[in-house]
C-alpha cells in the first residue's frame, strides 16, 4: 500500500494562518458593516478612546474614569490618530472580538462533542445575556471570551506559543487570567524549554503594562486597584448583602440555567477535557468571588470567561445527553440535542434581549444627538470660553471625548461659575446631575440639557 504524504509542517502552519486570517478578515469586515446602524459606546470604550488620545500628546491621566485596563488602548492609542473616528474604529475591533468568540466556542466544542455542539455552542453564547450587549457597546468581554476560547483550542492543537500569546492579550484585559498564565507559563517552561524567552516576554509585559501606566498617569501603580473597589456599577454583588451570594446567583444567569445543567453533564460525561475546562471556568468564578469579598465590584462582566467556557461544554453536554438518550447511532440525536439547549437558553433570555435591544436603541439614539443639541448651545469652543465643565459620572467619558476634555473633575460637584451637561442615562433617573439655581438654560433635549453660568475657573480642581 502506497502511504499518503502528509503536509509539510510549514505547509501546516501557513495554512492554520490562513484560515485564521480569513476568520479575522471576516469578523472585522461584519463588524464595520454593523455601524451602518446607529450606536453608542458605553462608558468604559469611551474612557479609553481618551486614554488613547492622551498617550499620543503625553497627557495620560488614569486618575478618573474605569480602572486601568492595558489592552484596549493598546488599540486605541494608534488609532487615535484618525482623530474623531477613533471610537467607531475601536468598535469594530470590539465587535469582531464578538464575533470571534462565538467562532471561538464553535472551534471548541466542535472539538470536543462534533459540529452540532459546536453550533448549540455558539448558539448559547449568542443568547446570553452577556454577549449581544456588551459586543454592541464595545466593551471588551467579547475579545477577551475569544482570546480564551481560542487559546484553549490553540493549546489542546498542540501550538502553545500562540495559547501563551492568547492568554497574555486576556490577561491584559483581566487581572483574573493572571493565575492561569502563570501556571500556563510554568508548564510551558519546563515541558518546552524551547518557548522560555515567550514566557518571560508574558511575564514582563504583564506588570510593566498594567502598573506602569498608573505609576505616570495617577502617580501610583495601584490605583487601578482602588478605582476596582469604589463605587460599583447597578447590578455587582458587591451591593448585596452577602457578595459571594450574589456572584453565585449572577453566575446562574450569565451561564443560564439550561446552559449551565448541560455544561455540568458535560463535565460529568464528556471526558477529560471537558472535566478540567470545568474546574477552571468553576476556578475562575471562585477568583471573582474572592475578589468580591475583598472589596470589588463583582460586576457580572467579569465573569464572562468562564461563561465563554461554559458555553462550548453546553454545547458538549447537550450532544452528549442526546446521544445517551437515543443511541449514539441514531443520526438525529445530536441536532436534537443542540435545538432543544438552544431552544431552552432562549426561552430563558427573549426577556432580557428584548430589553437590552431597547436599551441599545436609547443610548444610540443619545449618543446621536450630542452633537447637534452640543451646536445648538454654541458650541465646544463657546462653552469652554464661558467656564469650566460638568457632567453626571455616567456622562462624562462621553462628554471628555466629544469635547477634547480630560475625565478627571468633569462630575465634579457643579457649583458656579460652571457649564452643566446634564444628562438623561439608561437606568430610569432623569437628568443628572440636579440642577441647582442661577443657571440659564442654553438648550434642552430629551437626553441632554446645557446650562451655564459663566465665569473664569479653571478646569481641573487643585
Amino acid at each position: 500500500m502506497t502511504a499518503v504524504a502528509r503536509p509539510a509542517p510549514d505547509v501546516q502552519r501557513w495554512s492554520v494562518a490562513a484560515q485564521g486570517a480569513l476568520v479575522v478578515g471576516v469578523a472585522l469586515v461584519l463588524a464595520a458593516l454593523s455601524l451602518l446602524r446607529p450606536y453608542a459606546l458605553a462608558f468604559d470604550p469611551l474612557a479609553w478612546s481618551v486614554w488613547g488620545r492622551e498617550v499620543g500628546r503625553l497627557t495620560l491621566d488614569t486618575s478618573s474614569g474605569p480602572s486601568w485596563k492595558p489592552f484596549p488602548v493598546l488599540f486605541t492609542t494608534p488609532l487615535a490618530l484618525f482623530g474623531g473616528a477613533t471610537p467607531a474604529l475601536w468598535l469594530i475591533v470590539a465587535r469582531a472580538g464578538g464575533l470571534l468568540a462565538l467562532a471561538g466556542a464553535f472551534a471548541l466544542a466542535t472539538r470536543l462533542g462534533g459540529r452540532w455542539a459546536g453550533v448549540a455552542a455558539a448558539a448559547v453564547m449568542a443568547l446570553s445575556p452577556w454577549w449581544a450587549y456588551n459586543t454592541a457597546l464595545g466593551n471588551s468581554e467579547g475579545l477577551l471570551a475569544a482570546a480564551v476560547t481560542w487559546a484553549v483550542v490553540a493549546g489542546l492543537s498542540g501550538r502553545h506559543r500562540a495559547a501563551l500569546a492568547l492568554l497574555t492579550a486576556a490577561a491584559l484585559m483581566r487581572p483574573e487570567v493572571w493565575p492561569f498564565l502563570g501556571a500556563y507559563g510554568v508548564w510551558m517552561w519546563t515541558r518546552h524549554p524551547a518557548e522560555r524567552r515567550a514566557v518571560v516576554l508574558a511575564g514582563v509585559l504583564i506588570p510593566l503594562l498594567w502598573f506602569g501606566p498608573d505609576l505616570v498617569g495617577a502617580g501610583g501603580a495601584l490605583d487601578a486597584s482602588k478605582t476596582a473597589r469604589g463605587i460599583p456599577s447597578p447590578g455587582s454583588a458587591k451591593l448585596a448583602d452577602i457578595p459571594a451570594l450574589a456572584l453565585l446567583g449572577d453566575t446562574a444567569t450569565l451561564f443560564t440555567l439550561p446552559a449551565l445543567a448541560a455544561a455540568l453533564f458535560a463535565a460529568a460525561f464528556g471526558g477529560r477535557t471537558a472535566r478540567l475546562l470545568a474546574a477552571g471556568a468553576l476556578g475562575w468564578v471562585a477568583i471573582v468571588a474572592l475578589m468580591t469579598t475583598a472589596g470589588y465590584a463583582g460586576n457580572p462582566r467579569y465573569l464572562v470567561a468562564a461563561a465563554a467556557i461554559g458555553a462550548a461544554l453546553a454545547g458538549v453536554g447537550a450532544v452528549r445527553a442526546a446521544s445517551m438518550l437515543f443511541g449514539s447511532r441514531v443520526t438525529f440525536a445530536a441536532p436534537i440535542g443542540a435545538l432543544v439547549l438552544i431552544g431552552a437558553v432562549l426561552a430563558v433570555t427573549a426577556g432580557d434581549l428584548r430589553t437590552q435591544s431597547r436599551e441599545l436603541s436609547s443610548r444610540a439614539a443619545a449618543a446621536g444627538a450630542f452633537d447637534g443639541v452640543l451646536a445648538r448651545a454654541g458650541g465646544r469652543e463657546a462653552l469652554v470660553r464661558c467656564s469650566r465643565i460638568r457632567t453626571s459620572s455616567r456622562a462624562r467619558s462621553l462628554v471628555a471625548w466629544r469635547l477634547d476634555l480630560p475625565l478627571r473633575d468633569l462630575d465634579a460637584r457643579p457649583e458656579r461659575p460652571a457649564v452643566v451637561i446634564r444628562a438623561k442615562w439608561f437606568y430610569g433617573q432623569g437628568l443628572e446631575p440636579p440642577r441647582d439655581p442661577g443657571y440659564k438654560t442654553l438648550v434642552t433635549s430629551p437626553y441632554w440639557e446645557f446650562v451655564a453660568a459663566c465665569g473664569p475657573a479653571p478646569q481641573l480642581g487643585k
